[in-house]
């Protein structure tokens, strides 16, 4: 929880320049950056990998993080090539500025015995081809790339790669419309406790300070993911 409200307010300190900013940032993020919630019908919850990660399909905090650039702001290369975009869209959000807080804080407190070859390094994060396996500071591993979608599990250590109780998935995607020529990012994201049994009607089990910082927190990366595709 700590580690979370870290990376937010440092995130907010990047985008504003100082603590007195920090309203400024957060009207600015939510001014460039849409949260759609996510219905139970989205096809991202009838795939085989978001079943085989919460099998009982569990309740989730469950949301989708959009932002649209004009192509014209998107470095040239990148223009015509979805999966190249996607990935340049993922390795900003987690080697840019809104993670690193993050990532400093895993280092040095949350490193235990068989995370020696996760990586650590946002200045690595920042070249990783992000193929499935990848494994970053003892919360994160791809499990999933398919080229213009790429699926990160979170939550709990890779080092229980059974069920537990917190969990969660977060995808990464980038669409280009030619009809509106923009480029159209999405940080979808699910946090759920995939090893608890839930009945009927029973609502996701995220605390609410959780509830507060998350749509913050994924404002953060996408705005850092996007800042890396742009000319």
């Amino acid at each position: 929880m700590g580690i979370l409200r870290a990376t937010f307010k440092t995130g907010l300190y990047g985008i504003t320049g100082g603590l007195a900013s920090v309203g400024a940032g957060m009207a600015y993020l939510g001014a460039t950056t849409s949260i759609v919630d996510l219905k139970n019908e989205d096809a991202w919850f009838r795939s085989k990998t978001y079943a085989k990660y919460n099998p009982k399909a569990n309740p989730a905090l469950q949301d989708d993080c959009i932002k649209r650039v004009p192509l014209s702001k998107i470095r040239p290369e990148l223009r015509n090539d979805e999966a190249a975009l996607t990935l340049e869209f993922c390795r900003g959000c987690w080697s840019r500025w809104g993670f690193w807080p993050q990532s400093k804080l895993h280092e040095r407190y949350d490193a235990p015995p068989g995370s020696e070859g996760h990586t650590w390094k946002t200045s690595e994060l920042a070249v990783a081809k992000y193929e499935p396996g990848l494994k970053f500071v003892n919360h994160f591993e791809v499990v999933e790339n398919q080229g213009n979608e790429i699926t990160v599990r979170c939550g709990g250590s890779p080092l229980q790669p059974g069920l537990r109780n917190s969990d969660g998935l977060i995808l990464f995607s980038a669409r280009i419309d030619r009809e509106k020529q923009e480029a159209v990012f999405s940080l979808k994201s699910a946090l759920f406790d995939s090893a608890g049994s839930y009945g009927k009607g029973v609502g996701h089990p995220i605390p609410p300070k959780i509830i507060f910082l998350h749509p913050w927190y994924v404002r953060i990366l996408t705005h850092c993911g996007v800042g890396n595709v742009k000319a």
